[in-house]
């Protein structure tokens, strides 16, 4: 059968017809798809071929089309059939084709029906070369920092790299979520993503030589035991040589709480504190078993209001955590902050205590080494005995306080958890627990450095 085409203006034409490819570049026997979508325009039920016409020998490998859609090759053409195009209707069309030859392969596209001489067509055009792209994709997995207790939220990173020395196209990264966990969460939170069983599918697109892009997911983990974190990352777009660091994974256990005797009771009425603007209330915490816990936590439950220092979130109920052992008939003081615009109600019936592991307090290595170091404007001793510290920061960074009972920093703690800055200075006062293991006092030295978080 022969075709004659005629083109005419554009405002003549009776379909819409737009092309994308699967890559702009691809190797010698590599395989390219077209996606083909098709409107019609007219007003009638229309008989249409759709020709796609290859300026270089290749080779045909797939189509796909609508159920009432034919197609045959001849040479470098193949032609989709559509025996009953109805008006307003549109169609998405697939061809997989592999080049033979390095060549700038041109794809001619055109739509043509039995009722028109009209025409409608594109070109796109592909680079097929034996030249190989060579990059090093990599990806790691940061495993959170503290004990996990069952239903405990936590957040772990998956950090993609491209290593070089070229630019990595098409770039791909897939999270697997074992079973028994809940996703709560992904940040940046614009990172679009496929599911695909317990896969999470996330095209990074580009990454450029030495490019990286971090992600942090926060799940929650419904059952004790063994609990395996894994992802992975490529492309089709470059020969990656080093695949070893193409996959990654972790294993962390899930605990229960610990055996012990815990009561945590409110010991004061709340106040707003104007330094911080936050609503402050003290608890007790009493071990009134018989035996010492190593740790121990008090989750808050039934809140309307945010716990402005918490630690962490169980089963969506934040924590704090008191970070060394409490023997037993032992009691210590804990400050609550809350973000509220009143004072509220807060009954012995919503704190909750359990005995923990010992949290993770070590500072990173950017704390003793100096690194990341923030200036720290000036400490006051307040008339209370706590001490306030003052430091400039960055609008919407996150820092962590370090504090130490020597100036060497040797056995230095962080001071969970860490702050987000609301502005161009910080103040922050050392209250004691939960923040910092014990109250400051005149008798004993404390010295404190500031980070700045990545």
């Amino acid at each position: 059968m022969a075709l004659l085409f005629a083109r005419v203006p554009a405002e003549a034409q009776l379909f819409s017809l737009s092309v994308t490819n699967s890559a702009s570049s691809v190797l010698v026997s590599n395989s390219v798809t077209y996606t083909i979508n098709v409107t019609n325009l007219g007003s009638g039920a229309q008989e249409v071929w759709v020709t796609n016409s290859f300026s270089s020998p290749l080779i045909f490998l797939n189509a796909n089309g609508p159920a009432d859609a034919s197609f045959v090759t001849t040479n470098n053409i193949a032609l989709f059939e559509l025996t009953s195009f109805t008006a307003g209707a549109g169609v998405q069309l697939t061809l997989t084709v592999e080049p033979t030859n390095t060549v700038s392969l041109t794809n001619t596209i055109t739509v043509v029906s039995s009722v028109s001489t009209n025409t409608t067509f594109t070109n796109v055009i592909v680079q097929v070369t034996n030249f190989v792209t060579e990059a090093d994709l990599g990806v790691s997995i940061t495993g959170p920092a503290q004990a996990v207790i069952t239903n405990d939220w936590m957040t772990y990173g998956v950090n993609a790299t491209n290593l070089g020395p070229d630019t990595a196209s098409s770039v791909k990264l897939t999270n697997t979520l074992p079973a028994g966990v809940i996703l709560k969460g992904i940040s940046p939170t614009n990172k679009t993503f496929s599911t695909v069983g317990s896969n999470l599918i996330f095209n990074l697109g580009t990454l450029t030589n030495s490019g990286f892009a971090n992600l942090q997911f926060t799940v929650q983990p419904t059952n004790i035991g063994p609990l395996t974190l894994a992802a992975s990352i490529g492309t089709t777009s470059i020969a990656d040589a080093n695949l070893a660091n193409n996959s990654a994974s972790t294993n962390i256990v899930i605990t229960n709480y610990f055996p012990g005797q815990l009561v945590a009771s409110i010991t004061s009425t709340q106040v707003y504190n104007p330094q911080n603007g936050l609503v402050e209330q003290t608890i007790m915490l009493s071990n009134v078993g018989s035996t010492s816990v190593p740790a121990a936590r008090v989750v808050i439950t039934g809140l309307t209001n945010e716990l402005y220092n918490a630690f962490g979130t169980n089963d969506g109920n934040p924590f704090v955590v008191y970070g060394q052992s409490l023997d037993a008939n032992q009691n210590v003081s804990l400050l609550l902050q809350f973000f509220a615009f009143n004072y509220f109600t807060l009954s012995n019936s919503q704190l909750q205590a359990f005995a923990v592991p010992p949290p993770n307090l070590s500072p990173p290595a950017a704390a003793l080494s100096g690194t990341n170091n923030f200036s720290i404007s000036r400490i006051v001793p307040l008339s209370n005995g706590n001490m306030l510290i003052e430091f400039p920061t960055i609008v919407g960074r996150t820092y962590t306080v370090v504090y130490s009972d020597n100036v060497t920093f040797s056995n230095a703690m962080i001071a969970p958890p860490s702050i987000v800055a609301p502005a161009n200075r910080l103040q922050w006062v050392d209250y004691g627990p939960p923040t910092t293991l014990s109250v400051p006092t005149n008798t004993a030295a404390r010295f404190y450095r500031v980070i700045l978080n990545q």
